[in-house]
């Protein structure tokens, strides 16, 4: 049986760094951010950790993530599609952490204004208790999320089936289900709703993917540093190994298998940003009482008329697109003059 060794410092210098390069150098500025951010956190998480340091089946455990992490940046960075949406998801919160972190500041309560107001909130039911309803944002926005079929089409997350806890009212010994009963399936339900949910972005996030959406910010894809160059020794033609094994094989489509890598264009990135457009709820507020709605992106950009139409075209047309009675006296009179 091996004995597992501390994995040399060395080792995690050259993961760290290599995967803060390769952070550089995605093609998205909120993504840029958010997974230097993210990725200087884990490291910084367990580098002090004394528990760490004589867990060495940790360690390893770790360094096979921080190698994996590393992986899907240097593909995404190479123009693999499926990688840089990943990485994407995670960026503008639609998957992960920052998900959570989003629904936190979502479903954060206002503070109350004044006295009536405290005691209106005194007096509500605790949470999971008899009487308890879910926050009304957490209502509306799975509604227009069971009405938006791209969600389901993208497969992000798994929908609740029902907008409130079904809890029977018996068991199965006919008998009224317990309060604990009731509260765990509440808590379980509740669960499950908040990781079917797809927050709401920040307004300056939003702006930033809108404007590159529409071309109205500037897009340029960094670039990326050139290693310094290795001496490569000449290699001998007939080697032992060439001798006794052969030719080597050569370049097959077996890196290929789970996809090929893209040129990173501006297109090529439209298209990622409109699939990410499509999970991001835009909060409006509808009719006199300002009922909360949201509206969604779609993945084709809607296509406008290429002509100008003039609008005197339907002055003498109602609303059903009919003509009304004096336009079709004024027909009839003209073609009974052609008659003639």
């Amino acid at each position: 049986m091996s004995v597992l060794k501390a994995v040399p410092r060395e080792h995690w210098r050259h993961l760290y760094r290599a995967t803060i390069r390769e952070c550089s150098y995605l093609p998205d500025p909120i993504a840029r951010q958010f997974m230097q951010k993210h990725c200087t956190e884990r490291f910084r998480r367990y580098w002090n950790s004394p528990e760490l340091r004589s867990d060495f089946y940790r360690q390893h455990r770790l360094r096979k993530d921080a190698s994996k992490n590393l992986s899907v940046l240097q593909r995404a960075n190479q123009g693999y599609s499926k990688p840089l949406e990943k990485i994407l998801r995670m960026s503008y919160g639609r998957v992960g952490k920052r998900r959570w972190e989003l629904l936190q500041i979502m479903l954060t309560p206002e503070m109350p204004e004044n006295t009536a107001a405290v005691l209106d909130l005194i007096q509500k039911p605790t949470m999971l208790e008899d009487n308890w309803k879910p926050p009304s944002i957490v209502v509306d926005l799975i509604k227009s999320q069971h009405s938006n079929g791209l969600i389901a089409q993208l497969g992000v997350r798994t929908p609740v089936k029902t907008l409130e806890p079904p809890i029977p009212k018996e068991d199965i010994w006919g008998k009224p289900l317990s309060r604990s009963r009731q509260r765990n399936i509440r808590k379980r339900w509740y669960r499950a709703a908040l990781g079917s949910l797809l927050p709401p972005l920040p307004q300056a996030e939003l702006k930033t993917l809108e404007g590159l959406l529409a071309g109205t910010i500037a897009w340029q894809q960094p670039k990326k540093r050139i290693p310094l160059g290795l001496s490569h020794q000449t290699e001998q033609n007939l080697t032992a190994k060439f001798l006794a094994m052969g030719p080597e094989k050569g370049v097959t489509f077996r890196e290929f298998a789970n996809g090929r890598p893209h040129n990173i264009t501006h297109r090529f990135m439209q298209r990622l940003w409109r699939r990410i457009s499509c999970l991001v709820p835009r909060e409006e507020r509808y009719g006199p009482t300002q009922k909360l709605g949201f509206q969604w992106g779609t993945i084709r950009p809607t296509q406008k008329l290429s002509i100008v139409v003039e609008p005197s075209i339907f002055d003498n047309v109602d609303a059903r697109g009919k003509m009304t009675k004096a336009q079709e006296k004024q027909g009839s009179a003209g073609s009974l003059e052609d008659v003639d």
